[in-house]
């Protein structure tokens, strides 16, 4: 809870410095279809649909480059599936997640982003039996993704999301596909 006092802190203080600059403030809320991977001959991962919500800027840089950020809580669910003993256990896993990445604006209504996502862990659980351990506090896969209007103020944006290494102990290679919906002004 620390974690996400501070971090809530520095991103409304950075919102606050660059809320005079001429930036794309916005509110996005969609899904993402969240896989993995085990380290187990008897287990198999299953992806799971999950939310994602919160709030994105892109602060203008220099020309078409712009500097996109935001705070997003993102859900990273797997489901866990054991053949011997046969068993279905749900991996819930929350962050809150800071996009650090760099975007080229085509026009004022479409762009183009990279960069790395500072996840922080915030909840962990199993649901169906067993439990999670070695739960990683800070994530940071790698994503790139498109953002556009559709309308002067409602927009989307579509991202892939790559993360190597542990998550967990025994979960690992994290990827998500997801597509926000966003309200910008």
């Amino acid at each position: 809870m620390k974690k996400f006092l501070v971090s809530l802190a520095a991103m409304t203080t950075i919102f606050s410095a660059t809320a005079m600059a001429d930036g794309d403030f916005g509110l996005e809320v969609g899904v993402r279809q969240q896989s993995g991977s085990v380290d187990s001959t008897t287990s198999s991962a299953k992806s799971e649909m999950g939310l994602q919500f919160g709030g994105t800027a892109a602060i203008p840089i220099s020309g078409a480059w712009n500097f996109r950020t935001g705070m997003l809580y993102t859900q990273r669910n797997l489901t866990i599936e054991t053949t011997a003993p046969v068993t279905k256990a749900k991996v819930s896993m929350s962050y809150l997640d800071i996009p650090v990445t760099i975007m080229y604006k085509f026009e004022d209504y479409a762009g183009v982003f990279a960069g790395v996502v500072a996840a922080m862990n915030l909840d962990h659980s199993v649901e169906g039996g067993g439990s999670l351990s070695g739960v990683k506090s800070m994530y940071m896969p790698i994503v790139i993704g498109a953002t556009f209007k559709f309308a002067p103020q409602l927009g989307g944006t579509l991202y892939f999301e790559n993360g190597s290494g542990e998550v967990a102990q025994g979960l690992k290679d994290y990827k998500a596909v997801g597509a926000n919906l966003v309200i910008t002004f």
